[in-house]
This record gives structure tokens, C-alpha cells and sequence, in this order.
């Protein structure tokens, strides 16, 4: 790997998990629309895939065409992919820095509060007065979980404001402290600094590759 590649597939992973590290260190859970975490998610990873199998992608009638032109169009189908993705997914709600337990709790509470006729099942809940079904899933290792829709919800107003009362809540809502986020900030540190050492010792292949991309 060069030293360019390395720093364009490092430094985006190493500020998403530098995020990440800040959601958990934090006193109250955090949550967030799952698209918007999947972008994220799509984000970091984009240099990893630039320089993977991006770096092969565009046609070589393509690039001497376009010229450096040629990766931003790579770049705006890469994020129209992505972004159709999201479209096709289920409505999620990413709840960072509280375990199912916690967040079920916290659940309960806005679910009183915004429909009488809420019912459980098991890990599922019913809002038929605000049209939304959904079930909580947790990850296998970290303290996250999701609110994840049964199915498109019959009124998307009822699961934006579901998610604001959430939102609300969980601001109100103290989570014990972990060290768990010190792994997150030490990957993060730790890849940027790695990003800062090869760049100051490579200068001159760094730049005569950036100009390469740029003159294809």
C-alpha cells in the first residue's frame, strides 16, 4: 500500500471511530436516525473502497474523457448508492451508550406518553394511534441498540415524533460510565497519528500521487 492510499483509507476511519469514542464517553445515551448512521458508516468507509476497488472501477475510455473529472462521478454514484440504500431500508432508530434493557425502559415511558393504547410483545411494540410497529435489537458487543420498524410505518410523522420524544427522553436519562469508549479513542488517536507520521515522512510521494489522481 502507498503511502497516499493509506492516508485517504485511515484518516475517515479513524475520525468515525474518534465519533464513536465521543457518543460513548458521553452521560447520556445518544440517538440518531439510522440513515444518517449508515451514511456515516458509508463515509468512513469510502476511502477504504477508493483505493480498493474503486482505484480499478472507471473505464479507461472513462478517464481519458473525464480526467481527474472521473472520480467525482465515481463519488456521486458511490454516495447515489448509498443513498438508495438507505431508501430501501427499514425506518431505525440508533441509540448509542444504552443497552436494550435501557433503552426499553426509556421506551416505555415515551410510548405512555404518546399513545394509551400501547401494547408489548415480547421485545415488539405496537403504537396504533401513532401508525408505527417496531422491535428492539441490540448489538452483539458494545452498548448499542436500535429501534427498528416492522414495516413502513402507516404515518411517518408519528415515527419522526417518536423519535424526538426519544430523543427528549433519553437527554434525561443517566448513563453509567464506561470504559469501553477509551477503546474507540485509542483506535482513532492511534490512526491518525499513524496518518501524521507517514505523511510527514512520505511529503514528497504523498503530493506527486495527490497529483497524479488529479491529472488522470
Amino acid at each position: 500500500m502507498t503511502p497516499f492510499c493509506f492516508i485517504v483509507a485511515t484518516v475517515p476511519l479513524a475520525l468515525y471511530w474518534l465519533a464513536l469514542a465521543w457518543l460513548h464517553s458521553r452521560p447520556q445515551p445518544f440517538a440518531v436516525d439510522g440513515r444518517r448512521d449508515f451514511m456515516a458508516l458509508a463515509l468512513a468507509l469510502f476511502g477504504v473502497l477508493f483505493i480498493g476497488p474503486g482505484s480499478v472501477t472507471p473505464p479507461l475510455s472513462a478517464m481519458t474523457a473525464w480526467r481527474a473529472n472521473v472520480w467525482l462521478l465515481c463519488g456521486v454514484l458511490y454516495f447515489c448508492v448509498v443513498f438508495l440504500s438507505t431508501s430501501l431500508q427499514r425506518p431505525r432508530i440508533v441509540v448509542y451508550n444504552a443497552t436494550c434493557e435501557e433503552l426499553r425502559a426509556s421506551l416505555a415511558r415515551v410510548a405512555l406518553s404518546l399513545d394509551d393504547e400501547a401494547r408489548w410483545a415480547g421485545a415488539s411494540l405496537n403504537l396504533p394511534n401513532l401508525g408505527v410497529q417496531l422491535y428492539i435489537d441490540g448489538a452483539a458487543l458494545g452498548r448499542v441498540a436500535s429501534l427498528v420498524g416492522l414495516d413502513v410505518p402507516r404515518s411517518q410523522q408519528g415515527w419522526l415524533r417518536l423519535e424526538k420524544e426519544l430523543r427528549a427522553e433519553l437527554a434525561r436519562t443517566e448513563s453509567p460510565r464506561r470504559r469501553g469508549w477509551l477503546a474507540f479513542a485509542a483506535l482513532g488517536w492511534g490512526a491518525l497519528i499513524a496518518a501524521g507520521v507517514v505523511f510527514f515522512e512520505y511529503q514528497e510521494a504523498v503530493a506527486n500521487a495527490f497529483k497524479f489522481y488529479l491529472s488522470v
